[in-house]
């Protein structure tokens, strides 16, 4: 009969079944849906599984069998269909149900039952099948046990029970890391081996290889290397050349061999290693299952031959086999972390080769990626961790920023955990941690971290007698050491770090790139060894090892920068014991040029050699002085482009660059190029404000160049609004990566608003010709602060640049003057002592800074007396009250009676403030909005008259000028800064607070929490005329990166008011509302007809001099400044 003859008569017989009684029909179920299987399984016909499914059920719903055991046999039956309907359809619910007939069947059958194992077995590989798809450990766990309650380990008619128990305890281990589960699965192996150890199933014997691998990777133990090896061995003697499995065998021995190489360091065992990874390639042609996994370990032997001899070609090959493993990986696959684990690290070992910072901007997102797909008890989340911190070293060593060396740091720390001493990558991760500890040493200087380095580069090397790891460790000792000796000077370790670095050397065969890293090490040295003795023999030794470093490299490689930086230094110690061999001098410079200006390696190594560059040529008065200052403003300016946030470009300014632009300029100006010295100090001031500026700069005159100009104009806004939202917010990596993402489009939006007519320098530094327009209403006093000299440059819009130099004063003057005017701000000493002793510091300052300024104003430039001037302080001139200089001697004038100051943060702050506005033709008086807070959160002391000077400003201001009043409760941070960015005039009445360590958090106390700088910044108001900061330290820098101007006054400025009254200092509560008083009402008389802000600097000046001298001490008097126009 055919098949579809067969299956119509059943179907018939079906039919007919449904007819008879029910007892006939029960039974009639169970028979018809065996033949029915039958026939499945037999010809394999879905529609006959269905039918059997369908009778199975109907003879389980009459529930009419005669016993537990009849029962227990059909829900076997039932199972069994369904599991194989699920193989063939893909139907989970088949599986459940399957399952769970498995379970029932085997509660209500007899332990004595000669069916009981074969149900246990089919019950546990179903269960394996569901762990396959969800991967929940319930259900390996109970496939496990109903292996185990069946397998007996003495009997050889259990081999393929005890196989498949093992196979899932191996299965367990690989998810949950426990090597319990593997050494049982070992023990259950080899007594299956042991059953015919001469016809062990090769199988068996493969499998049995990889627990062994598998096991001394948790654990270290030599024997079970060794045992994986000679597994994989016997089984691939036994293995025909044709069979399937042979690529597996292939695999396993491979893996052993590499691990074997890591810890002896045999070459033979690597080549031998990539050679039958090779070989499984070839057994796993694309559309293999097995390819994704040869692809991945055959990149990783190759990428492990390349950390043996650095050759760049093994670089690019495991590569492209890395991406082609993840091009054919699914997204949920076990293996896709580990890929891209080592596709990252693949790319930062090329990153170190060529300095592409993609590369390693790559390398860490896909670390982090394959560390948020793995489990904490995942057997690779270690290597992952580790990994990971390598990458955050790298790139705290090509940009500086010490939070990548704090995150490395904390995955440092969760590796440690996740490896014991017996572990055998113990020594690798050791490694690591030593390298942040020393890296943590050249960023916080403490002797600790350096000491530390040494103690884990030791162990380190303890837990490598041998191996191909042990040059390295010996290479990072050594140059510890060299650096503890500069620290230090102790001989010892100089002596010892060259045995070390001799013995590193050696142990790098001919060929081996990394003999470049031994060569640089031992010439710096045996440099210091010769700075150390004076013996030419070293000196030689020293210059021969550059040689042959500079030998190996091939024009742009990354290391010629330290090789460079290396050269100039024992030049200039050469020349430091024969200063008559000038070409020794000449030579240092020459390398400093070539190192600051490589074309690769990072922005921040090749900042530090010109800074280096600088402080040399300074002490030789070398002609290069001033290229050096040039390279490192450029140099420093490309390094703080890489910072997404405000936050960090303000911390590197601190940490770097305190006095960069100040100490070029006075190069500059003791060259006599006094505009070049201007606009250094522009390029290299300010930077956050330049920064966040380029974000709002107006595109008027691009919007009118067409509809391509149009175009070009709403990207940039658009970008520039991204750009400036990742600047004031936090910084996460996922944040970083869209920051830089950003920044690539936005600089090719720039370079394309370039190429539009009249647009060439877009956005570029600004020409002294550009700048000198801020001083078109009066003149404008830079006074520069520099450890090289102190100067005074006064520029005006018609005449070129007056250089003034201030031979009476130098750096560490005025660095006594600033600290004695904060010391006395803050201790608000009162009574005439202090009052003589505040005259003193203003009479210095009149003396060394001020008169001759004032003296140049009146004879160079005939100012007439009365005329406004504007004073930009640079470093610490920021801190000294320069507009209440006076001689406070009978019959001399001081400042305030000369002139009318100002001040400016830049001078491109000040032309901001200048740009033209759109002038409405309402007549109305300006809304004025008044912020009071006398009681703020956060812990702040209340201010008792702030109602005062709200009700004070209130009367004095004409009822034709409405006032807005906001206090107490309403003055919330949301709601003032609402009102304020509404508003054109502004009066804040309430306690300021500058936050020394952090500029950029420094605030305003409103009742609900702090109103931050950052805020203000935030929130640019195009209406924004004039605001009064009625608080303490409004205009009070960072006294470490004072030319940063980070202060709330300057933050006012910046979003918008083209004037504002600040404080220098603490104002005190009860005399303020005096100075307000006569400020308000001086305004009001130059204004008569309305509130002009022009007129704000002259009325506070004014307002100085009318207060009743006795109640407002002088310290009170001259708290206060203007900023703006």
């Amino acid at each position: 009969m055919n098949h579809s003859s067969t299956l119509a008569s059943l179907t018939t017989i079906s039919d007919m079944a449904n007819t008879e009684d029910d007892v006939t029909s029960a039974r009639d179920y169970t028979v018809i849906g065996d033949e029915l299987y039958a026939l499945f399984r037999d010809q394999g016909d879905l529609q006959a599984l269905q039918l059997a499914i369908g009778h199975y059920n109907a003879a389980l719903t009459e529930d009419i069998l005669d016993s537990q055991c009849s029962r227990s046999d059909q829900l076997l039956k039932l199972g069994t269909a369904l599991s194989w309907r699920f193989d063939l359809v893909g139907d989970t619910a088949d599986l459940d149900v399957a399952i769970n007939c498995h379970r029932v069947a085997i509660d209500l059958q007899t332990p004595d039952s000669l069916d009981f194992p074969i149900m246990h077995v089919k019950h546990a590989q179903m269960l394996m099948k569901r762990f396959g798809l969800h991967v929940n450990q319930s259900d390996i766990d109970l496939a496990i046990e109903q292996y185990a309650c069946i397998s007996n380990q003495t009997d050889p008619a259990h081999e393929a029970w005890l196989v498949a128990l093992a196979d899932a305890l191996v299965t367990r281990f690989s998810h949950w890391g426990d090597v319990r589960d593997l050494s049982q699965a070992i023990h259950l192996y080899e007594s299956v081996v042991n059953f015919d150890a001469s016809n062990a199933l090769t199988s068996v014997l493969g499998n049995l290889s990889l627990a062994h691998f598998f096991r001394y990777q948790q654990e270290g133990d030599a024997p079970d290397l060794a045992s994986s090896i000679a597994y994989s061995t016997e089984a691939l003697d036994k293995i025909s050349s044709e069979d399937q499995n042979r690529s597996v065998l292939l695999n396993n021995l491979a893996n052993g061999l590499l691990l074997r190489f890591k810890k002896l360091g045999g070459t033979d065992d690597l080549e031998q290693a990539i050679k039958s990874y090779g070989s499984v390639i070839e057994l796993c042609p694309p559309g293999h299952k097995g390819r994704l996994r040869a692809l991945s370990n055959l990149a990783s032997a190759i990428m492990t031959r390349y950390e043996l001899q650095a050759s760049l070609v093994d670089l690019e090959i495991s590569l492209g086999y890395f991406r082609e493993a993840l091009d054919i990986c699914p997204k949920n696959h076990p293996d896709r972390p580990i890929l891209l684990d080592n596709l990252a690290t693949t790319l930062r070992k090329r990153f170190q080769h060529t300095g592409d910072i993609i590369d390693l901007e790559t390398s860490i997102e896909n670390h982090y990626e394959a560390l948020h797909a793995l489990p904490p008890s995942h057997p690779h989340r270690s290597d992952t961790l580790c990994s990971l911190g390598n990458a955050l070293q790298s790139r705290f060593a090509f940009q500086g920023d010490p939070d990548d060396l704090v995150a490395a740091v904390d995955r440092y720390s969760e590796a440690l955990r996740l490896r014991p001493p017996s572990h055998p990558e113990r020594a690798d991760l050791l490694n690591n941690i030593a390298n942040v500890a020393f890296n943590l040493f050249t960023e916080q200087r403490n002797p600790r971290n350096l000491d530390l380095s040494i103690e884990h580069y030791s162990e380190a090397l303890q837990f490598s007698p041998e191996g191909f790891r042990r040059s390295l460790l010996l290479h990072n000792l050594a140059s510890s050491l060299t650096t503890r000796f500069i620290y230090r000077n102790d001989a010892k370790d100089l002596d010892w770090a060259l045995e070390l670095g001799a013995s590193a050397l050696e142990l790098r065969e001919r060929g081996n790139e990394y003999r470049l890293s031994s060569h640089i090490m031992l010439a710096n040295a045996k440099g210091l060894k010769y700075e150390l003795e004076g013996d030419p023999a070293m000196l030689q030794a020293a210059f021969q090892h550059l040689d042959k470093a500079h030998g190996m490299c091939t024009p742009g490689h990354p290391s010629l920068l330290d090789i460079w930086e290396e050269y100039s230094r024992i030049h200039i110690h050469a020349y430091s014991k024969a200063p008559q061999s000038t070409i020794h001098l000449e030579e240092a410079f020459r390398y400093f040029r070539s190192a600051s200006t490589h074309i690769s390696g990072g922005s921040l190594p090749k900042f530090r050699v010109a800074l280096r560059w600088i402080k040399e040529a300074e002490v030789h008065k070398h002609p290069s002085a001033l290229d050096a200052h040039q390279i490192a403003l450029n140099m420093f300016d490309r390094h703080v482009t890489t910072k997404p946030s405000v936050e960090s470009r303000h911390r590197i300014v601190r940490e770097y660059a305190a006095s960069l632009a100040v100490d070029a300029a006075s190069c500059a100006l003791r060259l006599g190029l006094v505009t070049l010295a201007v606009e250094m100090l522009e390029h290299g001031r300010g930077i956050l404000w330049t920064y966040l500026g380029r974000f709002r700069t107006p595109l008027d005159d691009l919007q009118s160049a067409g509809e391509h100009g149009c175009q070009l104009a709403s990207e940039f806004v658009r970008l520039g609004s991204l750009l400036e939202d990742a600047a004031c917010g936090a910084v996460t990596e996922e944040g970083l990566q869209h920051y830089r993402s950003l920044l690539r489009e936005w600089d090719g939006v720039v370079d394309q608003i370039r190429l539009v007519d009249g647009f060439g320098d877009f956005l570029l530094a600004p020409s002294f010709s550009k700048l000198k327009e801020a001083a078109k209403n009066g003149p404008v006093i830079i006074t520069n602060a520099s450890q090289y000299s102190c100067d005074a440059v006064i520029v005006h819009h018609k005449h070129d640049p007056i250089h003034i130099p201030l031979p009476d004063i130098n750096t560490s003057d005025i660095l006594r003057l600033s600290e004695q005017f904060r010391y006395f701000a803050t201790n608000r000493g009162t009574g005439r002592s202090a009052e003589r002793e505040l005259t003193e510091l203003l009479r210095q300052t009149w003396d060394t800074v001020v008169f001759p300024v004032v003296k140049t104003l009146e004879s160079s430039l005939h100012l007439p007396q009365g005329s406004r001037i504007w004073w930009c302080p640079t470093g610490r001139f920021n801190s000294i009250p320069l507009h209440a200089a006076a001689p406070f001697r009978k019959g001399e004038k001081g400042l305030p009676n000369y002139y009318i100051s100002s001040y400016t943060p830049t001078l491109s702050a000040l032309l901001r403030c200048q740009k033209p506005r759109h002038v409405s033709n309402d007549k109305t008086p300006p809304r004025i909005l008044a912020v009071g807070q006398a009681a703020p959160t956060g812990g702040f002391a209340k201010l008792g008259t702030v109602d005062e000077e709200l009700d004070s400003l209130q009367s004095i201001l004409p009822p034709v000028m409405p006032m807005t009043r906001m206090t107490g409760e309403s003055a919330t941070r949301s709601e003032s800064l609402r009102a304020i960015h509404s508003s054109p005039w502004v009066h804040l009445a309430c306690h300021g607070k500058q936050d020394v360590t952090r500029p950029l958090k420094s605030c305003f106390a409103m009742s609900d929490g702090p109103l931050a700088l950052l805020d203000i910044v935030r929130a640019p108001s195009d209406s924004a005329e004039f605001a009064f900061l009625s608080a303490c330290h409004t205009a009070a820098g960072d006294n470490k990166a004072p030319d940063e101007v980070v202060h709330l006054a300057a933050a006012m400025q910046f979003a918008g008011f083209r004037g504002v009254v600040g404080t220098m200092w603490a104002v005190d509560d009860a005399v303020v509302v005096n100075m307000v008083s006569a400020f308000y009402e001086a305004l009001l008389e130059r204004s008569p007809d309305g509130l002009n802000s022009e007129h704000a600097a002259v009325a506070l000046n004014t307002a100085a001099k009318r207060v009743d001298k006795s109640v407002v001490p002088l310290q009170q008097r001259i708290v206060f400044i203007h900023i703006g126009i």
